[in-house]
């Protein structure tokens, strides 16, 4: 369940010379700027506009942005042309940026990796297969010789990637012992079409 909304923060507080309209006091008012912002999981997103209340001093009369007069108005454009939007305010969207960086950096590395291992095959090495849409299965290496790696199907599939972690934990008896011969050309295809999706070495 994601749990989103919006919130607001004070960045500016000014007391405005303007004679109070409820009860005539002198220099009484105070305007306080307010940055409302979106928030996901009570985390500050984005920046989203700002908006403005008053106060008398004196009587306590209380009034919304919506309900200025063109003075207050004014004042309200001037205060907010003089203040700056919080960073904190960008937060989770600086987060969500960061996030984006750092797994395109991880699956660059995790392709290069890959990309070595599928060169030089190991028996031993298990292939993260992907068979069609939401099926997956487990190749094993079995077996090399030359440019020919003979590969053990897993008996098992599975309809979720994290699916294939239970697939490993049955162990070798959960492969087929009829080796598959597969050319590293092919294999290098394969990964290069997303068909191997990750490659385990001890």
């Amino acid at each position: 369940m994601v749990i989103f909304g919006t919130k607001a923060t004070q960045v500016a507080t000014e007391i405005i010379p303007y004679n109070c309209a409820h009860c005539g006091t002198q220099n009484s008012i105070q305007m306080t700027l307010l940055q409302k912002y979106a928030h996901i999981f009570w985390i500050p997103f984005i920046p989203i506009g700002k908006t403005a209340a008053t106060q008398c001093m004196h009587c306590k009369q209380v009034l919304e942005k919506k309900e200025f007069s063109s003075y207050l108005q004014n004042s309200y454009d001037s205060i907010k042309s003089k203040s700056k939007i919080p960073i904190w305010t960008f937060s989770g969207l600086l987060l969500f940026a960061a996030l984006i960086i750092v797994g395109g950096i991880s699956s660059k590395q995790s392709d290069e990796r890959n990309a070595k291992l599928i060169a030089e095959p190991k028996v031993g090495d298990i292939y993260e297969i992907k068979v069609g849409y939401k099926i997956y299965t487990l190749y094993k290496v079995g077996n090399i010789a030359g440019d020919t790696v003979f590969v053990l199907a897993n008996q098992f599939e599975t309809n979720k990637r994290r699916g294939l972690s239970d697939l490993k934990r049955k162990g070798d008896l959960a492969f087929i012992n009829e080796p598959l011969p597969i050319h590293k050309a092919d294999l290098k295809n394969m990964l290069e079409k997303r068909e191997i999706v990750d490659i385990d070495r001890e």
